[in-house]
């Protein structure tokens, strides 16, 4: 049984709690318009209000974040995230997990369980884990997680389809 398996069993996975916004770059929209053959799998959300001054002068604010932040918002303030079903799960996720291929699935579900910077720093962020599937942050890596390489890898990806802004990076 798959550690998500595991924590489906305890608790709403982050792939089905209603409180997760996934964000999208425009090769994530790409990626998964191929598979899914449709356009209805997102929709654009305003800047969060804990982002707005990050994103309304990205030079003076939080250099952590500030091309993450410049990079996902359109020129109206929003930014693409996945839909959910009425139930307040991700759109693709079915009784076995996610119903995305691997390539096809989002950058940031594809980065989880990390967390990173702009200048690409990494570090293991899973809130929704429940600790007591897993014996240390090494361990979910492991269960659920890629390597430290592959991640910063996938950072470097998302960091070139922000830049590009939906073009060809």
């Amino acid at each position: 049984m798959s550690v998500c398996e595991q924590c489906a069993r305890l608790q709403k996975t982050c792939c089905e709690r209603s409180d997760v916004e996934v964000a999208l770059t425009e090769g994530d929209i790409i990626r998964i318009r191929r598979f899914y053959k449709a356009n209805d799998f997102y929709r654009r959300i305003p800047v969060p209000p804990e982002l707005a001054a990050t994103y309304e002068n990205p030079d003076h604010h939080d250099a952590t974040v500030s091309l993450y932040v410049a990079g996902l918002f359109d020129a109206q303030g929003r930014r693409p995230v996945l839909d959910k079903q009425a139930d307040g799960r991700c759109l693709f996720v079915a009784g076995q997990g996610c119903v995305l291929p691997v390539e096809a699935r989002p950058l940031l579900c594809r980065l989880y369980p990390y967390d990173w910077n702009d200048q690409r720093l990494l570090w293991i962020h899973a809130p929704y884990c429940p600790h007591v599937i897993y014996a240390d942050e090494m361990d979910l890596v492991q269960k659920i997680g890629d390597s430290k390489e592959i991640a910063l890898n996938l950072v470097e990806q998302l960091y070139a389809e922000l830049a590009s802004k939906g073009e060809a990076p």
